[in-house]
C-alpha cells in the first residue's frame, strides 16, 4: 500500500506541475484564412517563412480568419523594411468589429498581443505608411513558445553593462562567438550589440533578432544606417560612411548608454574587411578619447553628458590578452557552453549559412581571445574575464 500510495503522490505532484504550467499555446497559423483589401494575391507570402518576400497593406487592410472554435491569444509580425504603427481590430462572436489594440514599437520582429475568437484585422494607423509584412504567426491560448520574440526597449537613462560593436548582421556570433550568451545569461549582465551596418537588408535584420533572441537578448540592439560596402577600398568607405559621423555615431551610444565595458574588432578587422577595421578605428576613438570630451561630437554631448567606459577590449589585439572560453559547459544552458548557443544562434542567419564562415574558437580568429586597448581600472591580473576589477 505505501508503494501505491508514493505513486499516488508522484502523479499529484506532476498533475500540479503542468497544472501550474499551463498548456502549450498552438500554433494557428497555417489553419487561419488571410485575406486582404490590397495586393491580395500576395498575401500567402506572409506564412512562407521566408524573409525575403512580403505583401504590401498600404493603405488596406490584411484580415486573418481564425479557424472555428479556436481563439488566439497574440500575434507575431514582421516587418519587411521599416515598421509601421498598426490598429489591430477583432471581430466578436456577434460579428461586430471593436478596436483591441494598437502597435507603436520599433521592432521589426513584433508580438502583439490581442485576444480574438473568430477573426484580427491589422492595418496601418495613417493609411499613406509605407506597410510591408514578410511574416505572420497567430498564436492560440495557453503559454506562449519561448521562440515568441517580445522585445523590450531600453529605457530612458538605463545603462549598459557592455556595448558590443559589429560591423555586419552575423558578425556579433563569428568573431565574438559566446560572448553575447555568456555575458547576457551566464552573467546576467545588460549587452547591447550595435550594428553599424544594420538596415541595409531587411531579411537580414530579421535575421539578426532570431539569433540574438537565441542568445538570450531581450533588449533591442542599435541598427546603425552605414551603408555596406563589400569590395570597396578604404577611401571609398570612409568617403561614404564619413570617418567623423561612424566616430560620432559611437561616441553618441557610448554617452547614452554609459557601458562599463565596450567591446569591438580586431585592429586588422578579421578577415580584413575594411568596414570592420574602420569601424574598430572609430570605437577606439569614442571610446579611448571622443566620449569624455565635450568637446568632441557636442550635440551627444549636450543631450547624454559625456562619459568615458571603464575598459574597451578588441577582439585578438596583442597586448595585454584575456582568454574567456565559451566552450565550457554551463547549467543555464542545460550543459551546453555559450559557443553552442552561439552556433544554434549563428544558423538563424539563414541568409549566410554557404558562406563558409562559423563561430570560430580555435585557430588565427579565435573568438575567445580579447586585447584590452583600453583600462580606467587597471591591467587584468587573472585575464579572463571582461569584468576583471569591476564586478
Amino acid at each position: 500500500m505505501k508503494r501505491w500510495t508514493f505513486l499516488l503522490l508522484i502523479c499529484l505532484l506532476a498533475g500540479c506541475c503542468l497544472a501550474a504550467r499551463g498548456e502549450p499555446a498552438a500554433d494557428l497559423t497555417e489553419q487561419c484564412r488571410l485575406s486582404a483589401t490590397v495586393d491580395d494575391e500576395h498575401r500567402e507570402r506572409i506564412r512562407d517563412g521566408q524573409y525575403e518576400w512580403y505583401w504590401t497593406g498600404t493603405g488596406g487592410s490584411l484580415t486573418v480568419t481564425l479557424p472555428e472554435g479556436k481563439a488566439c491569444q497574440g500575434i507575431s509580425l514582421s516587418f519587411f523594411r521599416e515598421t509601421v504603427p498598426l490598429y489591430i481590430s477583432v471581430r466578436e462572436p456577434t460579428g461586430v468589429w471593436r478596436e483591441a489594440a494598437a502597435y507603436n514599437d520599433p521592432f521589426r520582429n513584433a508580438y502583439i498581443p490581442v485576444y480574438a475568437e473568430t477573426a484580427v484585422n491589422i492595418r496601418p494607423q495613417n493609411r499613406e505608411d509605407v506597410l510591408k509584412l514578410s511574416a505572420i504567426k497567430v498564436w492560440g491560448t495557453g503559454d506562449l513558445p519561448d521562440s515568441v520574440q517580445r522585445w523590450t526597449a531600453w529605457e530612458e537613462g538605463e545603462e549598459a553593462d557592455l556595448i558590443l560593436f559589429a560591423t555586419h548582421p552575423d558578425d556579433e556570433l563569428i568573431w565574438f562567438g559566446g560572448l553575447i550568451p555568456y555575458y547576457t545569461v551566464a552573467r546576467n549582465k545588460k549587452v547591447l550589440i550595435a550594428y553599424a551596418v544594420g538596415q541595409y537588408s531587411a531579411k537580414r535584420v530579421n535575421e539578426l533578432l532570431d539569433g540574438l533572441w537565441t542568445c538570450g537578448v531581450r533588449r533591442y540592439p542599435e541598427l546603425g544606417a552605414f551603408d555596406d560596402l563589400k569590395g570597396f577600398g578604404e577611401a571609398v568607405v570612409i568617403g561614404r560612411w564619413g570617418k567623423d559621423a561612424c566616430e560620432a555615431w559611437c561616441t553618441s551610444l557610448i554617452r547614452r548608454y554609459r557601458p562599463k565595458v565596450v567591446v569591438t574588432h580586431a585592429v586588422g578587422g578579421e578577415s580584413g574587411h575594411v568596414q570592420h577595421i574602420l569601424l574598430s578605428r572609430a570605437v577606439v576613438t569614442a571610446a579611448a578619447e571622443w566620449s569624455a570630451d565635450p568637446e568632441k561630437a557636442p550635440e551627444s554631448a549636450e543631450l547624454y553628458g559625456v562619459y568615458a567606459p571603464l575598459k574597451l577590449y578588441l577582439h585578438q589585439y596583442g597586448k595585454h590578452q584575456t582568454f574567456v572560453d565559451w566552450t565550457q559547459s554551463l547549467p543555464e544552458f542545460g550543459g551546453r557552453s555559450a559557443a553552442d548557443v552561439a552556433a544554434e544562434a549563428f544558423r538563424k542567419h539563414r541568409s549566410q549559412i554557404r558562406s563558409g564562415y562559423r563561430v570560430y574558437v580555435s585557430g588565427p580568429n579565435d573568438s575567445r581571445y580579447f586585447g584590452l586597448y583600453y583600462t580606467a581600472v587597471g591591467p587584468d591580473e587573472a585575464g579572463n574575464d571582461l569584468f576583471e576589477h569591476i564586478d
